[in-house]
């Protein structure tokens, strides 16, 4: 009981010390620890590409059964077509299709204001949740983004409320 005691009150008080400092202990120790860091912090940044991200027609947020069949139907047409979903699978998987996406989530406004906006395109929101589509008009309303957005609703009462909320 003796111990147990002792280890607790010792890490209860270094615990303190070690989140004060912990950054000026980490630059003194950071040169032996690189070999154990990972050399890619977030999975987001895996195959990036936001800085080559050309600009295109549509941007589409969902590439599940719905978004991905506008997404490639659009491309069919000859428009340039960026594509985004925070499913890793759904992404690798569009990208072996050859379409240009990205990791990331609509509801997201810092990812939403790194991509290449089409000034006289889309913007497409194939989720059928309500709050991920008003999330993203949000998004763009606070961008200023003057293009055209469609969004889906799956019921009359969504697509009032969408409506209103600036969907086209």
């Amino acid at each position: 009981m003796a111990l147990i005691t002792l280890v607790a009150l010792t890490t209860i008080s270094l615990s303190t010390y070690m989140i004060r400092y912990s950054h000026p202990f980490y630059d003194r120790v950071a040169r032996w620890l690189r070999p154990f860091e990972r050399q890619v912090t977030h999975r987001e940044d895996i195959g990036d590409g936001t800085a080559e991200l050309a600009p295109c027609d549509a941007i589409v947020f969902g590439l599940g059964r719905f978004g991905g069949n506008i997404a490639r139907g659009l491309t069919a047409r000859g428009w340039e077509v960026l594509g985004v979903d925070f499913d890793p699978a759904t992404v690798e998987a569009t990208r072996t299709e050859g379409l240009p996406v990205r990791y990331g989530d609509a509801e997201d406004q810092e990812l939403v204001a790194l991509l290449p906006l089409p000034h006289h395109g889309w913007v497409i929101g194939a989720a059928p949740e309500r709050h991920v589509n008003l999330s993203l008009l949000a998004a763009l309303r606070q961008l200023g983004y003057g293009g055209r957005v469609a969004v889906r609703a799956t019921n009359i009462e969504d697509a009032d409320v969408l409506e209103m909320a600036g969907a086209d």
